[in-house]
């Protein structure tokens, strides 16, 4: 087998990464986890997953231990996720970036490069408008808050006003069985792609589940509540995008249905009227959850792009 072979076998997951350190601590009132492995010498990544039933172990499964071959890299369980709980309180944008904002000073980390998904991407987006010099540059899957309204806005919004349903789902999948869950994974997968191994992200996925509805949290996190009205949303990062001040990176799965094309076509050209490079990329054969669904296609595109943009 070459070394080329090698590099596209699928990954043992974040928890399996060699030299792995899991860092929990207090910040802002509240844990914080961190999933730390690679060379301390090399250029620093740090890693932010999506809303409602993801986390680190998740999304990350083969691209964290990918990257951390090359790099030093670092994902975090946002806040009322993966082992970052219980927090209190209201977690809208704001007081996410305070609590990121913290926990990478904490962790002594300076320059970096960003590489979220979903509210994980539009969260890197905020921080590097607000502290540009501390990132270097940027590849974000399927960022939110880049659009003005979602699919069937006034549905969603009934949904998460109509008291008693926002944990509705978590106690339903909080009783699955592990084939119940395997379904569950499989169906976020789209146009022929298979999870690179079931099992592990379906227990993940059902730790999630359980973790929220056993802490009496909502479904929907509360940056995703605060931007959702009843005919559009309240709020965007359109205007803060122009203030980018690093390179990035804008991946799309072609058969998403959360992220628009035109949506990410338009964040691009906002991007570049920073005088910054800014690149759309598709990936073929994935929807929202592209990492997982094609991950030698995003693990390959990612590296690429640090490469170029990192010392």
């Amino acid at each position: 087998m070459t070394q080329a072979d090698k590099q596209c076998l699928p990954l043992d997951g974040v928890e399996a990464t060699p030299s792995l350190i899991h860092h929990q601590f207090e910040v802002c009132g509240g844990p914080l986890s961190v999933y730390e492995a690679g060379d301390s010498n090399k250029p620093t990544v740090v890693m932010l997953h999506g809303a409602m039933y993801d986390e680190a172990r998740f999304t990350w499964d083969q691209l964290f231990p990918y990257l951390a071959r090359d790099y030093h890299v670092h994902a975090i369980d946002t806040p009322r996720h993966g082992k970052s709980r219980p927090w209190n309180g209201h977690l809208g944008n704001d007081r996410l970036r305070e609590i990121l904002r913290a926990g990478i000073k904490h962790l002594r980390i300076k320059q970096f490069s960003f590489v979220g998904l979903s509210m994980g991407g539009a969260l890197s987006i905020d921080y590097a408008s607000h502290y540009p010099d501390d990132v270097t540059s940027m590849a974000l899957f399927e960022p939110g808050g880049i659009g003005d309204k979602v699919n069937n806005q006034l549905m969603v919004w009934s949904y998460i006003k109509t008291p008693g349903l926002l944990r509705l789902l978590s106690w339903y999948y909080s009783r699955k069985d592990h084939e119940g869950m395997v379904k569950v994974l499989e169906s976020l997968y789209v146009n022929g792609s298979k999870p690179t191994n079931p099992d592990r992200l379906a227990s993940i996925l059902y730790e999630e589940a359980r973790g929220k509805y056993e802490q009496g949290e909502k479904d929907v996190d509360d940056w995703q509540i605060d931007a959702i009205g009843p005919f559009r949303l309240r709020w965007n990062l359109l205007d803060l995008i122009p203030l980018i001040q690093c390179p990035t990176l804008w991946l799309r799965g072609a058969d998403s249905v959360l992220v628009k094309q035109h949506e990410m076509e338009r964040a691009v050209r906002l991007a570049k009227q920073g005088n910054t490079d800014a690149t759309l990329m598709l990936i073929q054969n994935a929807g929202h959850m592209l990492p997982l669904e094609q991950p030698t296609a995003a693990n390959a595109a990612v590296k690429g792009f640090l490469e170029r943009t990192t010392k």
